[in-house]
């Protein structure tokens, strides 16, 4: 679910309000809608209910939670960078290996997962291969993230049928993956 304060700057964006506009439209003043798009107070359940309707039928997804599973953590860097670029509703954890990964996966049900397939200890095909049996993860998407040009490799990869994308990773191929996703998140 998306924060009161990212909920009322999405709706704003989306209809060109200013902070005066949504304050009228909701029948609120305008510092409690500027408090809430700053953080300072949150909306009434009633209130809550109005701004999520709204966001409803602005078509204003939530939050898409993307994983990254890779040794280096620059991968993870990147896959924030190009989500900051893409869309406030897209956040990013990561984990440093396989069976962090999973624990991660299992805590958090992500609807995205970038995973390394060359990583020590449990592999990326590994964990690939594990995780079916995480309960919750019935809409994962797995792109598996690799600089390994084997074809034994990506022939295990495209075995598991998910997409591969090679490193070095490129801001433009990991932000059309995540809009992509993010098109196909529902609402929570």
């Amino acid at each position: 679910m998306l924060s009161s304060p990212e909920l009322v700057s999405r709706i704003r964006a989306a209809n060109g309000d200013t902070q005066e506009g949504l304050a009228r439209r909701l029948g609120v003043s305008y510092p409690t809608i500027n408090a809430w798009e700053r953080g300072r107070s949150e909306p009434t359940p009633r209130h809550r209910r109005t701004l999520e309707e709204l966001a409803a039928e602005l078509d204003i997804v939530h939050e898409l939670v993307v994983l990254v599973i890779d040794d280096d953590p620059v991968t993870a860097e990147l896959v924030r960078a190009a989500a900051a670029g893409l869309d406030a509703a897209i956040s990013v954890e990561s984990a440093l290996d396989g069976w962090e990964g999973l624990v991660k996966c299992g805590a958090l049900k992500p609807s995205l997962l970038f995973l390394d397939i060359m990583m020590p200890g449990i592999d990326g095909l590994e964990v690939a291969r594990r995780l079916p049996s995480v309960d919750g993860l019935d809409h994962l998407r797995v792109v598996f993230v690799t600089a390994s040009q084997s074809p034994d490799v990506l022939a295990r990869a495209a075995a598991l049928g998910t997409a591969v994308i090679g490193k070095p990773l490129e801001l433009d191929s990991l932000a059309a993956v995540m809009a992509e996703s993010l098109d196909a998140v529902p609402s929570r």
